[in-house]
């Protein structure tokens, strides 16, 4: 792996740790918007839930999309990757009768796949447009939930110096550029979706924010956008 392109905050130890019994994975909701996430894609996805044999589950922190994947894909044999060893041997420990784990780098994954799932991943990576080569030349079929147009102080995440963990800003046609090097035979990326309660906001955080940005305008201080995902399904030149 080339940690070079890579943030201290996302080291193999801070990831570890995160994903640990008692780290802040959980704590912060992360098997919930895992799930919520998953199910987003399994809504909107275009595929046949009877084409894919095979999926990876590409970063799978610590597994919560299996059980989704299954009941969605029910006759598909699933695996899941991760580069935090901590992450897999919980997966192992919860999923392991659903699916087939290892310890594997986004840029190290091995095989090839009917269909490779990148959920809320590519953001943390300034590489990212490398990565998504890489996974597609994994996969028959690559889906990638992101972000959409998730900006800082009105600027693109490029623009700053990579201080969060997200660090890459995606819009529409973001992996055009995967057509143009004919990688793809296709890049189909969905309306940007709201995630209540896992990206974007609660039903009661709506209305509360609805009357903050009431006073923000008045005040003429800038609003606060609802925060919306977006899905991408490639499909391998070579498909």
């Amino acid at each position: 792996m080339n940690h070079a392109v890579r943030q201290p905050l996302l080291s193999v130890e801070w990831w570890n740790d995160y994903f640990g019994e008692d780290g802040g994975w959980e704590s912060n909701r992360g098997r919930v918007q895992t799930r919520a996430f998953v199910k987003a894609f399994c809504t909107r996805s275009r595929l046949d839930r009877h084409a894919p044999s095979t999926i990876l589950d590409a970063s799978c922190a610590l597994g919560d999309a299996m059980p989704v994947l299954r009941r969605h894909f029910p006759n598909a044999t699933l695996f899941g990757n991760d580069f935090s060893d901590v992450a897999v041997r919980r997966s192992r420990e919860r999923y392991g009768t659903l699916a087939e784990f290892s310890v594997r780098a986004m840029d190290d994954i091995d095989g090839t796949y009917d269909l490779v799932y990148s959920s809320a991943t590519l953001e943390h990576f300034i590489d990212s447009e490398q990565l998504a080569r890489t996974l597609l030349s994994h996969s028959q079929h690559l889906a990638v939930v992101v972000p959409y147009n998730e900006q800082r102080h009105g600027q693109d995440l490029e623009c700053f110096p990579p201080e969060s963990d997200h660090v890459r800003t995606f819009r529409e046609h973001s992996f055009d550029f995967l057509l143009d090097e004919r990688l793809a035979r296709r890049v189909e990326a969905s309306r940007p979706f709201r995630v209540p309660g896992a990206w974007s906001w609660t039903p009661r955080q709506r209305v509360v924010q609805t009357a903050k940005n009431a006073a923000r305008w008045a005040l003429g201080r800038p609003l606060v956008h609802e925060k919306t995902m977006i899905l991408f399904e490639i499909e391998n030149a070579t498909a």
